[in-house]
């Protein structure tokens, strides 16, 4: 997905440019709003990898199989593609990036400083935001973002397998 900030008819000229690089091309408003939109999508992204990680530990914690709540949660409203596409690889213990916990960690970053100019609270994307500094300051910035479970797998003295 691309999203695009600035003048409409500027947007519509390098539109096939656009189209070229991504399927889903979105004209977010006027300069600036597509990079506002691109923080509002990693703070999507990035709580609902939190969720999926909690509920991996929570799992684990309670004697549950973690495939096995994976395979039920995944048919159901909780599903996401973290759901679906991570939690497999974290109960293999496979922490390759498809995108890096520093990058994740920059992007939230961001967010945070766009929302405190516009006064908009943001306490979720704040707790994230520093278990990914935690994470880096751990020397784990350049493994995916999966590996936000290692942070809960510390606090709950476990590891999902």
């Amino acid at each position: 997905s691309i999203m695009v900030g600035g003048e409409k008819a500027h947007f519509e000229k390098v539109r096939p440019v656009l189209e070229a690089m991504g399927r889903k091309i979105v004209h977010c408003g006027p300069s600036g709003a597509g990079q506002t939109v691109k923080l509002c999508n990693q703070i999507a992204v990035a709580l609902t990898n939190l969720g999926m990680c909690e509920a991996l530990v929570f799992a684990a914690r309670s004697g549950i199989d973690p495939r096995v709540m994976i395979e039920a949660v995944s048919a159901g409203a909780g599903t996401s593609w973290q759901m679906e596409n991570l939690a497999p690889r974290i109960v293999e213990r496979d922490f390759r990036p498809g995108f890096k916990v520093a990058h994740q960690g920059k992007d939230l970053r961001l967010a945070l400083e766009a929302a405190e100019k516009v006064s908009s609270p943001l306490p979720g994307t704040g707790l994230v935001q520093q278990m990914f500094a935690a994470l880096e300051a751990d020397g784990l910035g350049d493994e995916g973002t999966q590996a936000l479970v290692k942070a809960l797998e510390r606090l709950a003295d476990l590891e999902v397998q």
